[in-house]
Order: C-alpha cells, then sequence, then structure tokens
C-alpha cells in the first residue's frame, strides 16, 4: 500500500510539472518512468537500482541521437564529469567521518542525469536537490520538534530529491 501511495504522489508532482511545462518532447515519457522508478525505489530501499540506473544512462545516450555538436559534448562531459564528483564527495566523506554519507548509487544515477541533463543543467539538479533536501530536513525537524542535528543524523534517500531536480531542469529547457 505505501508503494503505491508513492507511486501515485510521484505521478501527480511529476505530472503537474509537465503540465505547466507542455513538454513538446516524446523522452518526456520514459524518463519520467525511470526517474520514478528511481526515486521510489530509493526512498523504499535506500538503494539505486543497478537495473535502473544503467536503464537511465543508456537512455540518455540514445536520447543524444541528432544532437547539435554542443549538446552532445555538454551531455557526454555532464555524464563523466558529475559522477567523478560525486564519487570524489563520496570518498572523501567516507575517508573524513569514517562512514557512508552518499551512496554509490547516487554516483551510478549521476551518470544518467549528466547525460540527460548535460553538464550545465546537472549543476541546478544537484543544487536544487541539495536545497530542497535541506528544505524538507528543516520541515522535518519542526513536525517531529526535534533538533536539526538529530534528523541530520539520520538516513535520507537523496535520489528522489536529484530524480525531482533532474525531472524539472530537464523540463524547463534540457529536453531540446
Amino acid at each position: 500500500m505505501q508503494t503505491f501511495r508513492l507511486v501515485l504522489i510521484h505521478l501527480l508532482v511529476y505530472g503537474l510539472l509537465a503540465a505547466i511545462s507542455m513538454p513538446s518532447n516524446w523522452l518526456a515519457i520514459p524518463l519520467a518512468v525511470l526517474l520514478i522508478w528511481i526515486s521510489v525505489w530509493d526512498f523504499l530501499t535506500f538503494e539505486i537500482s543497478d537495473l535502473a540506473a544503467l536503464s537511465l544512462v543508456l537512455s540518455g545516450a540514445l536520447a543524444l541521437y541528432g544532437s547539435s555538436e554542443f549538446m552532445l559534448i555538454d551531455r557526454i562531459f555532464g555524464g563523466i564529469l558529475w559522477p567523478l564528483l560525486f564519487w570524489t564527495v563520496a570518498e572523501l566523506y567516507l575517508k573524513t567521518r569514517g562512514v557512508h554519507g552518499l551512496g554509490f548509487g547516487d554516483v551510478k544515477l549521476m551518470a544518467g542525469i549528466g547525460l540527460w541533463c548535460g553538464a550545465y543543467g546537472t549543476i541546478y539538479v544537484v543544487l536544487t536537490a541539495a536545497l530542497s533536501g535541506l528544505g524538507a530536513l528543516s520541515l522535518l525537524a519542526v513536525v517531529r520538534s526535534t533538533s536539526l542535528t538529530e534528523i541530520g543524523q539520520s538516513k535520507v534517500a537523496f535520489g528522489p530529491f536529484l530524480c525531482l531536480s533532474a525531472w524539472g531542469v530537464w523540463l524547463l529547457g534540457g529536453n531540446t
């Protein structure tokens, strides 16, 4: 039942964003399906499915067919740069704190997001995801009447924030 509600909420939110932006690109449908799959799975299991991440990467690569030279370079660069940055942050955090703060699933997810949104677009994806994640944690702290420090110690899936942010960025300009 929880899974059904999560999927329904995702469909409503993703659909609302699509209704506002009115994408004319048919690629919106497979992208939305993949991002919702990844988001719901990560929310429920705190893992990003290898199959889903690979599907996002492959579909992002296929979506490049017929792209301009600039877009091709931007998207390929995004698909390489952002996973490397996330992997570096994850390794530094692990070495500094002694615990995992960012999973390898997020690294794989960034390869697909980078291919779909490009190197420049993914800057906005990461910024929006980080700010919305912080906002959600702050709201959770208020609702639970706990401190941000206590909330910050809890496990939070970052994938759903990345997926929704990628969807918004792609709809607003990364789909041409």
